[in-house]
């Protein structure tokens, strides 16, 4: 606790920014107590072991491991979320992992954030897949993969009180704007926030770079990197869903920096449904060439 000047006591400025995380789902804990080696297509090796609900130890195998505060959340019965920050990395670093323990099968984003020396808060996504090491010593020699499967669709998606549509327009960017009723509320209550939306179109979108990737049937990674807004206003972060569209809800986290510089890495979650969004589908990019 501080006190100000007219002597009141004030909560400390909190270290990392929090965002959307307060419309998280419960965090899960049904691995602590477990440890799993994960086998890398990179040619590393890995151990991460859940202490307990809030810390974890994750390294090289046959090295020595750190320990992280983590949070772990849930797409279905046995798809697990994991994140962290890489607590001392330079550049600054965070990990997660998409756990499929049906398939024994890892994805894994290693984002790192400062390597850019235009753009110094710009994030560098780091996609590798592997397997997890069954109990019995075998892996499974499938993996998960990047999709076109998502390209056409569109999913208007709810976070608390924050709604977005992403139209995924492409394999390789997606689009993001928001409901006919929402965007005539942002005209009239945020007019900047809908000029800056909609300054490259008529009708209001804006584009990043993504990544999909197809886990199995239903379940999908969504990453989109916002290259865009870092060069248009210096701040922008690494977005990472991980989306189950046969029970239509997303978990993630958003890792990067906010407006105003502070440091982010958090989770959250939402709840999603299809919509028509053909005529952004049929415009022609403003940012990329297919």
């Amino acid at each position: 606790m501080i006190k100000n000047r007219k002597g009141f006591t004030e909560q400390p400025a909190p270290k990392t920014f929090e965002g959307m995380s307060q419309y998280r789902p419960p965090l899960c804990f049904e691995l602590v107590g477990k440890t799993l080696e994960l086998v890398m297509d990179t040619g590393y090796d890995y151990e991460i072991t859940f202490k307990d609900r809030k810390v974890l130890s994750c390294g090289e195998k046959g090295k020595e491991a750190a320990e992280y505060e983590y949070d772990c959340l849930k797409a279905d019965d046995d798809t697990y979320f994991v994140n962290f920050e890489v607590t001392g990395a330079v550049p600054r670093a965070g990990q997660t992992f998409v756990l499929d323990m049906e398939q024994y099968l890892v994805t894994a984003n290693y984002c790192t954030v400062g390597q850019n020396p235009r753009w110094p808060r710009m994030c560098k996504p780091h996609i590798s897949f592997g397997a997890i090491r069954r109990e019995d010593g075998t892996l499974n020699p499938l993996r998960h993969g990047f999709t076109d499967e998502m390209v056409g669709r569109a999913i208007h998606w709810q976070y608390g009180n924050l709604e977005v549509v992403h139209v995924y327009a492409s394999e390789r960017y997606y689009r993001l704007t928001q409901t006919r009723e929402g965007l005539e509320k942002l005209r009239t209550e945020k007019p900047d926030v809908y000029e800056r939306l909609s300054k490259r179109n008529t009708v209001s979108i804006y584009e990043e770079p993504c990544n999909m990737i197809k886990i199995k049937d239903g379940i999908y990674v969504f990453e989109c990197n916002e290259e865009m807004a870092n060069r248009e206003r210096g701040a922008g972060n690494d977005l990472f869903f991980l989306m189950n569209l046969n029970r239509m809800h997303d978990v993630g986290r958003s890792f990067g920096y906010n407006d105003i510089g502070l440091p982010e890495n958090y989770t959250y979650g939402a709840f999603g449904e299809y919509y028509d969004a053909s005529e952004l589908l049929a415009r022609d990019s403003t940012e990329f060439i297919r």
